[in-house]
């Protein structure tokens, strides 16, 4: 694992929490490729709000704030990648809206790297090591 992504700055758990941010990027891509009801361009802000998450999972993983550069390009290539994949399969289509809503909500997921929840997560962190 690149060390700019270790989650060990206080993390007990890190493979834990990884594995669940990989867990989430697979899902987002089987659900982008697969069929889809045609929700006719509204589809924008669950877009916009799966990339964010992600971000923000991802941001409260890493150690340092120079990390983040990794998870924008990473996450932004990522829905690039899948925007392009659905425009090679018949029943999807890319859309370069879609690709504008997954790297805004990768770009404000970011701001979660500065936000309490790191603390929270770090307790639950905590928590989970001393049950388990």
């Amino acid at each position: 694992m690149d060390n700019r992504l270790r989650a060990g700055f206080e993390l007990k758990l890190p493979k834990l929490w990884f594995g669940l941010a990989i867990i989430g990027l697979l899902a987002l891509g089987v659900v982008s490729l697969i069929p889809a009801p045609d929700l006719g361009g509204n589809d924008k802000i669950g877009h916009f709000i799966s990339y964010a998450m992600l971000s923000a999972w991802f941001s409260l993983l890493v150690e340092q704030r120079k990390s983040l550069w990794s998870i924008l390009f990473g996450l932004i290539v990522y829905g690039l990648l899948l925007e392009f994949l659905q425009g090679l399969i018949s029943y999807r289509s890319g859309d370069l809206a879609d690709a504008v809503a997954n790297s805004l909500g990768v770009i404000t997921g970011l701001v979660f790297y500065f936000s309490p929840l790191r603390r929270v997560l770090r307790n639950v962190d905590r928590w989970l090591l001393a049950r388990f």
